[in-house]
């Protein structure tokens, strides 16, 4: 589930936000039946994970959906990984409406192939196919899509506050995992620290020095969850159900309560809005292997995309 977090986070670029997930807090007092029960959750979750140490494969579906008032934005893709291949097909939406109240529709439908070190991006703007050559992308997903090896899953369980069980029957059983904020924050800045961005002119650094600080308070207090349903067929994960909107609202909370931030009147509603009213969640579905024929980039598109310096020139999408 590790990699598939990353490689989601890679493709819809929301920085480090698909790391997260939240939900209302449990009282943490329990009686002695439901310390067992928690005991018991920890290791179907531990053996849930430990199932994927070794395992080169896997078949998934991913949707994000976005959501404040007057506007949506969606993206959705099928992927395969194979070894340290990776193929993806998907499209990226979004709806929203414009000053002049009229509503705007954009789509983007893309096709990814990646294999080790080389990587191709196919994606549609208007009527046209365009193909972005992409090397330094897929040098970072080369790690990502490789099978977790233990040390990194008794890390990812490290960052686990409490697991729950929801549902449990002699078929699938579906867990309540809720993740540590303040161990998230503390990760983010080693990553920081170890890779460090190129910050640009003096205040390009300013900013982002900035929004890294709102977001180290955005992980501390949101409430932090996903759910998990094991198939106990085969003791796999199944489905895995995200909600990161404590995170965005925490983030532009830290941001809007900052004194020392003069925001225009209009950014400052922007804010507002994702810190009161922000809906965003995650689902990722892991598929059989009759969906891999929809991964196949279509010849018409191979042929007819021309090469591109962008990877998306923004103003060549096409709104409906």
């Amino acid at each position: 589930m590790n990699r598939i977090l990353k490689l989601a986070a890679s493709i819809f670029l929301v920085v480090a936000l698909c790391f997260t997930f939240a939900l209302d807090n449990v009282a943490s007092a329990a009686s002695n039946s439901n310390k067992t029960q928690d005991k018991k959750a920890m290791r179907l979750f531990r053996q849930s994970l430990m199932s994927t140490v070794g395992d080169n494969k896997e078949i998934f579906h991913q949707f994000f959906i976005f959501l404040v008032p007057n506007f949506q934005g969606e993206l959705e893709f099928n992927g395969k990984i194979d070894g340290h291949s990776l193929d993806i097909a998907g499209s990226f939406g979004l709806w929203f409406t414009g000053d002049d109240g009229k509503a705007i529709d954009m789509d983007l439908p893309f096709y990814i192939a990646q294999n080790g070190q080389n990587m191709e991006v196919y994606y549609k703007t208007g009527n046209e196919w365009e193909k972005y050559i992409a090397p330094t992308l897929a040098a970072d997903l080369a790690d990502v899509v490789a099978s977790p090896t233990k040390a990194e899953i008794e890390e990812q369980i490290a960052m686990t506050k409490e697991v729950t069980i929801l549902q449990d029957n002699d078929s699938r059983c579906t867990l309540l995992v809720k993740l540590d904020g303040a161990k998230l924050a503390d990760e983010l800045k080693v990553e920081v620290k170890k890779n460090p961005a190129d910050k640009g002119t003096a205040d390009d650094a300013a900013l982002q020095n900035d929004f890294l600080s709102y977001l180290d308070k955005g992980l501390r207090n949101a409430n932090i969850w996903y759910t998990w349903k094991i198939d106990k067929k085969n003791n796999r994960t199944s489905v895995i159900t995200l909600d990161l909107s404590s995170v965005i609202q925490e983030t532009a909370l830290a941001a809007l309560n900052d004194s020392k931030l003069e925001l225009p009147d209009e950014f400052r509603e922007i804010l507002e809005t994702l810190a009161f009213y922000t809906d965003f969640k995650a689902y990722t579905t892991f598929l059989g292997s009759e969906a891999q024929s929809s991964l196949i980039i279509p010849q018409e598109v191979i042929n007819s995309a021309k090469l591109a310096e962008d990877l998306v020139a923004a103003e060549k999408l096409e709104t409906k």
